[in-house]
């Protein structure tokens, strides 16, 4: 069963007194999924900020704010909301499994060299079922998971990923920086990768989580979540 909350806002936020002429357009939007037991959550080409937390209801929430860069001329507004609707982000559920899309528009080589993804500012903030399983393929951004304790997949193209697990929990882990070090508050061993990067791993049997980490630009850091849950 499905139960959807949609909120769309357009905001016009001046940034100072002085500087009233830059302005945000936003939008916000969540999904709610029922869910009978932990599952899997999918993020297929997240690029932004995502916040992954456990929690005790059956129930995965999905919230998104996507928000246009900031522009000087406030006749330029419909081309700020032209941008941030070239951004599109689906959130689907297969039995106990919930995917997350995103869907970017073609690259424009003249005005951004990168990517046109720059135009628009992502944030990711999701509940789930504490022993949910994680599967996440993040371009750009942080990814920040906390409290939970199943399997987690997570590679990272350019940005950090923290993990902040149940300090009683056992792990396997395979981390890797091409270019960035790995922090672990949980035993493991740690070799140089090269000249920049970093490895750290720790074999565990069955049933141990499975981490598998990987930054190509940034940091993995796995730290330990003492005392009880919040929720």
């Amino acid at each position: 069963m499905r139960k959807l909350l949609a909120i769309v806002s357009l905001a016009a936020l001046p940034l100072a007194a002085d500087d009233r002429s830059k302005e945000t357009v936003s939008a916000a939007h969540t999904d709610r999924f029922n869910v009978s037991a932990a599952g899997t959550v999918r993020l297929d080409n997240s690029f932004g900020e995502v916040d992954i937390d456990g929690w005790d209801r059956p129930e995965v929430e999905v919230t998104t704010v996507r928000a246009a860069e900031r522009f000087y001329n406030p006749k330029d507004r419909g081309r700020a909301q032209q941008r941030l609707d070239s951004v599109q982000i689906t959130s689907k559920q297969q039995a106990n499994d919930v995917t997350i899309s995103t869907a970017y528009p073609a690259r424009n080589g003249i005005l951004h060299p990168l990517s046109r993804r720059s135009d628009v500012e992502i944030t990711y903030k999701i509940h789930a079922p504490r022993d949910s399983k994680l599967v996440v393929r993040q371009n750009r951004g942080g990814l920040n998971v906390f409290d939970i304790a199943g399997d987690i997949h997570a590679t990272v193209v350019n940005g950090q990923i923290t993990l902040t697990l149940p300090a009683a929990g056992q792990y396997a882990i395979d981390a890797q920086c091409t270019i960035g070090d790995v922090y672990s508050d949980f035993e493991g061993r740690e070799q140089r990768r090269q000249i920049l990067g970093q490895e750290f791993d720790h074999p565990a049997a069955a049933p141990a989580a499975n981490l598998y980490l990987r930054a190509r630009f940034g940091d993995i850091v796995i730290q330990k979540l003492h005392g009880p849950p919040t929720e």
